[in-house]
């Protein structure tokens, strides 16, 4: 029996024995093959997908959805040996963490029209200088009688102001009265002697007076040339700029010695006024001749004017640039005077591109917004306008196309800090 088992043994060696190398080589391997699969199909189980929100890890679901806390996208959760393949939509992540704000938020287009702005200016009245009357001496001489007592007296055309005694206005007049007295018929020299008591400010009135009565005058008499108030003509100067606070104590007086080509007096007229205001340049371009304003007095909060811009004038002040602009306006009722402050409101049409307020945010130097960019809110600074009551004009920084953040301050809480980059 022994025999019989190793004849049997001998015979399965020696039939392995007959295989090539090759097939033994195949039959390993099938072996080997069959072994893993088993293996897998006993240790493997199928992982379940997670999603998770990157703010806030705590919430966990089973399906993509969003964030119940921050509204953020949820995202899939890396199982554990599992590899992030980066890809050209991860370049968004390896930016500064303050470079964008990824957000499911509304958005908006800017919007392209013509709206009506109103913008307001403090200013105040001021005399209309077209109006006013510089009164000076044409001779030398002393004031023998005063008849205006204190500044901004009222005085009417033709009201006697002041007499004057001047040696050189009596000499002429002895000079026209000996000609005519000695050589009437040489009517040349009449008329330059008449000529030279004209220039000196002789009426004609006056000159037929002298004539007539064939004896000159020791005083001379100056007239007021128009209606007004009188004041000093050094106190007028401030009093034109708007400073009503002059002193009301003139300073020419009874028996004071005048020159030839002094400035006495200065008449202004009490219906010519003008409203100036001086408007900041950003705002200057809306502002046109003609354009209607609407003006109120501080006085008088309750009553306005309608006017139109009659004035505008570019100049610098302070090291700033400005625009003035006046506006004429009539004071036959006397109720309004130099020096009054008011408060003027401009209308204009503007058509430009336009974008809620709540979708900038200001950054003290800067004024920016949130643009959509591959699913993130990128920060970009823009110029800003003119301002509605909801609506602010942007003069450079985006596009009609753009969409853009609708609230800004839902993107920044109070410890971030914003980085603009320039280039976007």
């Amino acid at each position: 029996m022994r025999k019989s088992w190793r004849k049997n043994r001998i015979s399965k060696v020696h039939s392995f024995d007959f295989l090539t190398i090759g097939q033994r080589t195949v039959l390993l391997l099938f072996v080997i093959v069959i072994a893993a699969a088993c293996t897998r199909s006993k240790n493997t189980v199928a992982d379940p997908e997670v999603y998770t929100c990157s703010m806030h890890p705590q919430i966990i679901r089973d399906k993509p959805g969003t964030c119940p806390i921050c509204g953020m996208e949820l995202v899939r959760k890396l199982m554990p040996g599992e590899e992030l393949m980066a890809s050209a939509d991860l370049n968004q992540l390896t930016k500064p963490t303050n470079a964008s704000v990824v957000s499911s938020i509304r958005t908006i287009s800017p919007i392209i029209k013509t709206l009506d702005v109103k913008s307001e200016a403090k200013g105040v009245i001021a005399h209309d200088t077209r109006k006013v009357i510089t009164l000076s001496a044409r001779y030398g001489g002393r004031i023998e009688k005063l008849y205006v007592r204190y500044n901004q007296q009222e005085i009417r055309k033709g009201q006697k102001i002041m007499e004057v005694y001047s040696p050189e206005l009596v000499t002429a007049q002895r000079e026209l009265l000996y000609v005519l007295e000695n050589d009437a018929d040489n009517i040349q020299i009449v008329t330059l002697a008449k000529q030279k008591l004209s220039l000196l400010g002789m009426t004609d009135a006056q000159l037929n007076t002298l004539i007539s009565s064939k004896t000159e005058s020791n005083s001379f008499a100056i007239y007021s040339p128009t209606d007004g108030y009188i004041m000093d003509h050094i106190l007028a100067n401030t009093t034109m700029e708007g400073n009503s606070n002059a002193a009301s104590e003139l300073r020419i007086r009874e028996g004071k010695y005048i020159t030839s080509g002094e400035s006495l007096f200065t008449v202004v007229s009490h219906s010519d006024l003008w409203a100036e205001f001086n408007i900041y340049q950003r705002d200057a371009p809306t502002i046109k001749l003609s354009d209607p304003l609407n003006i109120s007095v501080d006085k008088d909060a309750g009553q306005s004017m309608q006017l139109s811009v009659s004035f505008i004038q570019p100049y610098i002040k302070g090291g700033e640039n400005f625009m003035k602009v006046r506006a004429y306006l009539t004071n036959q009722h006397r109720h309004y005077h130099a020096g009054q402050l008011v408060t003027a409101t401009f209308t204009t049409s503007v058509n430009s591109m336009w974008i809620p307020m709540t979708a900038i945010i200001d950054l003290g130097t800067q004024t920016a917004v949130f643009i959509k960019q591959s699913g993130a809110f990128m920060p970009r600074a823009i110029s800003r306008g003119n301002q509605t009551d909801d609506l602010i004009e942007v003069l450079d920084g985006i596009q009609s196309t753009d969409s853009i953040a609708y609230n800004a301050q839902f993107m920044v809480d109070s410890e971030s800090f914003i980085h603009i980059n320039q280039n976007n």
